[in-house]
Order: structure tokens, then sequence, then C-alpha cells
């Protein structure tokens, strides 16, 4: 009975992870291999002799190109931190997808800039739950300070009013 019972369990583990490996887009895979990266990794843990506890290890954060996305950067209020999609929680920045030219200038912009503020910093993140898009909602800051906050001083974003900003508000009036 128990040997039935093992191979039950077995098979089961092997069907569950079947679908989560299977080929696909890899996004399962993406995902998963993400997770268990910030679950067992020391990029989440305090870095030992750090004057910033808590925050994650300093790394390269380029602007995101096509392919997979692991640490990089997708626009002015998104990025990706070890395999895990970040939004900014405190601020609206201009679309990359944008509806006037002005609008791409200030998204390229304010992409850029977040790269420049993360790019080899620690990181902490104040999480505080999911977008209806699957994103991690946190609050991003680095030693200097935090970074929505930043970009909003630097005229590169708007804080959050609970809804995506109207394009006058990047387009002009």
């Amino acid at each position: 009975m128990r040997t039935a019972m093992a191979l039950v369990a077995f098979f089961a583990i092997g069907a569950g992870a079947a679908l989560v490996l299977r080929p696909s887009s890899g996004a399962g895979l993406t995902r998963l291999t993400g997770l268990v990266d910030r679950m067992t990794t020391s990029a989440y843990a305090p870095r030992a002799g750090t004057d910033y506890p808590g925050g994650v290890a300093p790394r390269a954060m380029p602007v995101c190109g096509f392919g997979p996305r692991f640490n990089c950067i997708v626009d002015g209020d998104t990025l990706w931190l070890d395999g895990e999609k970040i939004r900014i929680v405190n601020i609206d920045a201009p679309e990359v997808k944008a509806r006037c030219p002005a609008e791409k200038q200030r998204a390229s912009a304010a992409t850029r800039e977040l790269a420049r503020l993360v790019h080899g910093q620690p990181i902490r993140l104040r999480r505080s739950g999911e977008d209806r898009y699957g994103r991690t909602l946190a609050a991003v800051s680095t030693p200097e300070g935090d970074v929505g906050a930043a970009l909003v001083a630097k005229h590169l974003a708007v804080r959050w009013r609970g809804r995506r900003e109207p394009p006058s508000t990047w387009c002009g009036a």
C-alpha cells in the first residue's frame, strides 16, 4: 500500500512539474526560477557589512531588450528584479508605447533615468500586493532615497493618483 501511494505521489509531482516546465514561451520556467531564486538566494537577504540593511545586492540593471527579462528596466515605472516584475507603486511615468512624440521622448528619458538610479545600487523593495497585470507593486529605494520621488523631482514621472495619466499630462493641452 505504501509503495502504491509513493508511486502515485511521484507521478503527481512529475505531472505537476511537466505542466509548469512545459515548452511554450518559457514564461513558466522563468517565473518558477525567479520564485526559487527569491526564496533561496542571498540576493534577497541582507548583505553582510552593508550600511543598507535589507537591500537586494547591487547588480547591472540595463534597459530591457528582446528575449528573457531577469534584471532590467522596462520603462520609467516598471523593472524586472531577479525574475520578478515590479511596478513602482507611488508614481506614473509616460508610456513607451506613446500617444504622441512628446510622450515617447519623456518615456525614453524616464526609462534611462530609472536605469541610472538603480544600476549597481543595493535596492530595497517595500511590496504592497499585485496589480491587475500580475506585477508586484512596490516602493523602490536605494541608499540615495526613494526612486519614484527622484523621478518625480526630475519631472520624468508624476505621483500616482489612482489612474493612468491622461495624454495632456505628457503631450500638452
